[in-house]
């Protein structure tokens, strides 16, 4: 059944694909489309290409006299900015052409002619609105760039960039780049501070600034650790540390007893007089006995508990906070370790896993406060980065 289903489905693919051909495109007005897939069944098979050859013909003509008319109304609009456009419609033009005129002349069979396919030489006119388009562009970009806006600085990168495209070395345009480029970033200042009750070493604060600055920084946007690098930022994000609060060393003993019922040998089964009952065959009969096992596990628990909390804000340049993350994090240090006394067969699984070990050492308050700073330099490292639109007006 399912290969006749798919039998099915490339039969009516093929049929499909014999229908469509560059007069369907023609037919459906996509003029575009006609001309490729002319091009390119003439390219694959030029001798049986006539009915391809018919349908390119139509679809040239209408796509080239359509193309000639929308820059002869942008010529007479007269508007500096159509030069971009008319442009891009010469090479629209020249780049139909180029696909074309390998194959030509292309002479129709059943109709014993050559197809009517006018080729036009566009090239001064193509190097003359090029010219336009970027002597257009350029002065649009001085306007934007002469503009007190981060946004128009931005879009005059992208008018020079497009000039670059045209010409390499237009005029000052590298420089022109460069100039919209600085102008058009956001520099942001990222710091850290500590408002809690706690005396938190430097270290600390000194690890927190361990973030590869560089990788946060994208086409607008440059963060930097240092307040000195620069006289102003336009945006502030500071980490403020409100509260730490790391508890006692703490040692908690319990003990319980694990029970099991073992087998241990056999026993005679008795009849209702109290012998020794027999099987089928005369023979005594047995069954297993059990006995009761135990073993008490004496369990050692360490623990140290600690709570740290603050905020990352988001400041505009001067220092006005418009929006805020709090975050909280624990601190928790757990070791356990125990002994036993008794049966081992008596152990229960969970008990089995915890035999053994020792005490170790607690972690001191600079050692849970530092591996807080760890947490909080990722945290903060995945926040900035998922909020890079905050810092991008």
């Amino acid at each position: 059944m399912k290969a006749l289903l798919y039998l099915q489905i490339v039969l009516v693919a093929i049929v499909l694909h014999a229908c469509i051909g560059a007069n369907y495109y023609v037919k459906q007005g996509n003029y575009d489309a006609a001309i490729n897939f002319a091009v390119q069944k003439i390219r694959n098979n030029p001798k049986k290409a006539d009915k391809h050859i018919v349908a390119l013909e139509q679809a040239w003509k209408i796509e080239r006299t359509s193309i000639l008319e929308r820059i002869g109304f942008l010529k007479i609009e007269g508007s500096p900015e159509s030069w971009v456009e008319i442009h891009a419609l010469y090479a629209e033009i020249d780049a139909y052409q180029n696909r074309i005129k390998p194959f030509l002349p292309l002479f129709i069979k059943k109709e014993f002619r050559n197809a009517d396919i006018e080729i036009i030489d566009v090239k001064l006119e193509l190097v003359d609105a090029k010219m336009k388009a970027a002597s257009f562009m350029y002065a649009k970009g001085e306007e934007l760039l002469g503009k007190d806006s981060k946004l128009q600085a931005r879009e005059a990168f992208l008018h020079f960039q497009k000039v670059k495209e045209y010409y390499g070395s237009f005029k000052e345009v590298d420089s022109k780049i460069e100039e919209a480029y600085n102008k058009g970033q956001n520099h942001i200042l990222l710091a850290y501070s500590n408002h809690s009750q706690m005396i938190i070493p430097q270290e600390f604060m000194n690890n927190l600034s361990r973030i590869n600055e560089s990788s946060l920084n994208t086409t607008w946007t440059k963060y930097h650790l240092n307040a000195n690098d620069r006289a102003a930022y336009d945006f502030l994000i500071e980490v403020h540390v409100t509260n730490v609060d790391l508890g006692p060393e703490q040692v908690n003993n319990t003990s319980y007893v694990d029970q099991k019922q073992v087998q241990d040998g056999f026993q005679y089964v008795l009849d209702a007089n109290g012998n020794v009952a027999k099987d089928s065959l005369g023979n005594d009969m047995k069954e297993p006995a059990f006995k009761n096992i135990s073993a008490k596990v004496f369990r050692t628990e360490q623990t140290k508990v600690g709570f740290l909390a603050g905020e990352v804000q988001y400041k505009k340049g001067n220092g006005t906070v418009f929006q805020s993350f709090p975050y909280q994090e624990s601190l928790v240090f757990k070791n356990f370790f125990a002994t036993y006394q008794g049966d081992v067969k008596a152990l229960s699984n969970d008990s089995k896993k915890i035999i053994g070990g020792q005490a170790l050492p607690f972690p001191s308050n600079l050692q849970m406060v530092m591996d807080a700073s760890e947490i909080i330099k990722n945290k903060t490292y995945g926040l900035i980065q998922g909020s890079q639109n905050l810092v991008i007006q």
